[in-house]
């Protein structure tokens, strides 16, 4: 996503969209020592000394702790992975720290700290290593001068993301249209957002950006069309009614045999395993069976 104008990039302009992201998907004892309401947009274009310039998707400071130390989010999107990220995630902090020395923002003794993270939305997992050491060849006598340089890596469309959805985690909203994307549920789901945001004044400027990236990005996938969720219609209405419908069909239809199984572990081990496998949570097998989570965990 190299387009500084693509909609994705613009979601993850707004701090409410940064904030969640880290509370919602980074250590959860980082989160504690950080001030979240400290988050600050910071310009992500760098010049080396021999002027070559580089346009960096997006980078977010924030202060930690009760120190004015400045803590750097570096955000690189990715809808594919790429062999030469961790050179290229090394050379982006590189340059970050020089620029902030060259602007007198930071000391030269004294460098803030910087996580890198890429947001990945490819089909397929991430497979690219995580540290520039992996990638590095050097004989052993010279093995101690092997830079590490980690960075982490956030595979959208194999995240957790429906605990999330209830606490109304905006990250979490964007990565569930995303892994629902060609699915009629994802109506629903926008639906949900839908209902909430709008009740949000001041998430007014957010929400127009989910409806564009639903347009642009989610509404037609291969033979599939569907109505904008941020849009209301009517046509949305009776889609939304129709899923439920069904849902609920789907439902019974599981619980009938779900009861037909019922004192033979194994027949209905046989009927979680195959929901598991269709790619259905927990959360949603629990939901239709009205197992806990415990149990369909144990059978399975």
């Amino acid at each position: 996503m190299t387009d500084s104008d693509h909609p994705y990039k613009r979601l993850f302009s707004h701090p409410n969209m940064m904030a969640d992201l880290i509370l919602g998907y980074l250590d959860p004892e980082l989160v504690e020592v950080c001030d979240i309401s400290s988050l600050k947009r910071c310009n992500g274009s760098y010049v080396t000394d021999d002027l070559r310039e580089r346009e960096d998707d997006l980078i977010w400071k924030l202060t930690w702790g009760d120190r004015e130390m400045v803590l750097y989010l570096l955000i690189e999107f990715q809808s594919r992975p790429d062999p030469m990220m961790p050179a290229r995630m090394m050379s982006y902090m590189a340059l970050l720290w020089q620029d902030l020395v060259r602007n007198g923002a930071a000391s030269p003794h004294f460098l803030p700290g910087i996580i890198p993270l890429v947001l990945y939305n490819g089909e397929v997992p991430w497979n690219v290593p995580h540290n520039v050491r992996e990638v590095i060849t050097m004989p052993s006598p010279a093995g101690h001068l092997v830079p590490s340089m980690p960075y982490l890596v956030l595979d959208e469309l194999r995240l957790e993301v429906l605990p999330l959805l209830d606490s109304k985690n905006l990250a979490a909203c964007l990565f569930a249209l995303e892994q629902f994307a060609g699915d009629e549920r994802i109506m629903l789901i926008g639906k949900d957002i839908n209902e909430w945001m709008t009740k949000e004044p001041d998430l007014k400027p957010l929400y127009d950006e989910f409806s564009l990236y639903f347009e642009k990005s989610l509404k037609s996938i291969g033979d599939k069309n569907y109505p904008n969720p941020f849009l209301e219609t009517t046509m949305l209405a009776d889609r939304i009614s129709k899923w439920r419908e069904e849902l609920k069909a789907e439902g019974k239809a599981i619980g009938e045999a779900m009861g037909e199984a019922r004192g033979e572990a194994k027949g209905e081990a046989k009927i979680l395993t195959c929901m598991k496998e269709a790619g259905m949570s927990l959360v949603e097998i629990s939901r239709i069976t009205g197992l806990s989570e415990d149990e369909i965990a144990h059978l399975v």
